[in-house]
């Protein structure tokens, strides 16, 4: 049976100087909400951000990585919540006991010239204007302007990396709103970095087009993944059913364009054996319709439905990669739904493709 659904018609402890139209991000994105939790996170006193990963799905982060102690788990939870947008958040993060990092002093100066060179060489920041502004006992303050918030991050997660830093403020000022290169409604191959896509923006869209393959395979559970993605190397973590469910999904995650490294955090919990859940697919496709009808990120998108012995195929228009990848997770939410085919198309340029395709007769 086939229908269509016609869907129309932080106080970071850095200040963090964005620009743009806050009333158009009323229901931030989770690659918005995303961005800027890791941002509250290098701004964290205490905290090596850097190694902490962090996932969205629905407005709900997860936190993993590890942690020196419990009041650092609780200071990144308590960072992260307050970006707007966020609904919950799972932390499992993992306290190492007994773990201690040596404090490295550096002069000031030092660390100065380390962090302008480190913001000087990144490819991914050649259109941006972002300078230290000061350093303070091992506090960098930056300024400038970035054309991108992920450019923004990008920064704050370059002169974290250095030596001797103790945290990183910001006065750079950038966007409020990802661009249409971030959430994928500009269409460039994301192997292809002659083309003009930042590094920052290809991770964006490589930790998409994971999900969408995980969505799109009946081996993996793919609402219980997370994945994050920094300088083309791809972290997965969660926790599966089983070593092939873990397999699986880093097969998947290899397979995706532009992907360096997977990096398999994935823990195994066997669970009781569930009975599948059994539902007609005319029942499936209404409940698919209905969900999708209450999302107002979907309000411009044309998005057709039909069920098949239990999988779900999506056909049809979104303005972005966003956007298609919420169709998805909401057809898999659907109780009883094996797996999604995905057919969206991203409509504002004729050829636009599928950035994780699954080829005909490939296992799912």
């Amino acid at each position: 049976m086939r229908a269509t659904t016609c869907i129309g018609g932080t106080a970071l402890a850095a200040v963090l100087v964005l620009t743009g139209s806050w009333a158009a991000l009323a229901s931030p994105s989770d690659t918005w909400i995303t961005t800027r939790a890791k941002m509250a996170l290098l701004a964290t006193e205490g905290l090596h951000g850097g190694t902490i990963n962090v996932d969205t799905v629905n407005g709900r982060i997860t936190l993993h990585g590890r942690v020196r102690s419990a009041d650092e788990k609780a200071r990144a939870e308590d960072a992260v919540r307050t970006v707007d947008g966020v609904k919950d958040v799972r932390n499992i993060l993992q306290v190492v006991g007994g773990y201690r990092e040596r404090l490295v002093r550096r002069a000031d100066a030092e660390i100065r010239d380390e962090v302008e060179k480190a913001l000087g060489t990144d490819r991914a920041l050649a259109g941006s204007r972002i300078a230290v502004r000061s350093v303070n006992d091992g506090v960098v303050l930056l300024a400038g302007r970035a054309t991108t918030m992920s450019e923004h991050l990008r920064a704050m997660g370059d002169a974290a990396r250095v030596t001797g830093v103790r945290r990183v403020a910001s006065e750079i000022g950038s966007p409020n709103e990802l661009t249409d290169e971030e959430i994928g409604r500009a269409s460039v191959p994301l192997a292809r970095e002659d083309r003009g896509m930042t590094d920052a923006a290809r991770d964006l869209l490589i930790t998409s087009a994971a999900k969408l393959r995980l969505l799109a395979d009946r081996r993996t559970p793919a609402l219980d993944i997370n994945v994050d993605t920094v300088d083309g190397d791809l972290t997965l973590f969660g926790m599966v059913p089983s070593n092939d469910a873990k397999a699986a999904a880093e097969e998947d995650a290899r397979r995706v364009s532009g992907v360096k490294r997977v990096i398999n955090m994935l823990q195994v919990v066997h669970t009781a054996k569930q009975e599948a859940v059994k539902a007609s697919d005319q029942a499936l496709e209404r409940d698919i319709k209905a969900a999708l009808a209450t999302r107002p990120d979907l309000s411009d998108s044309r998005i057709a439905v039909e069920v098949k012995n239990g999988v779900a195929r999506l056909s049809g228009t979104v303005p972005s990669q966003e956007e298609r990848l919420a169709a998805a997770f909401t057809a898999r939410s659907a109780v009883g739904v094996k797996w999604v085919r995905d057919d969206l198309r991203v409509s504002t340029r004729s050829d636009s493709r599928p950035l994780a395709p699954v080829p005909d007769g490939e296992a799912r």
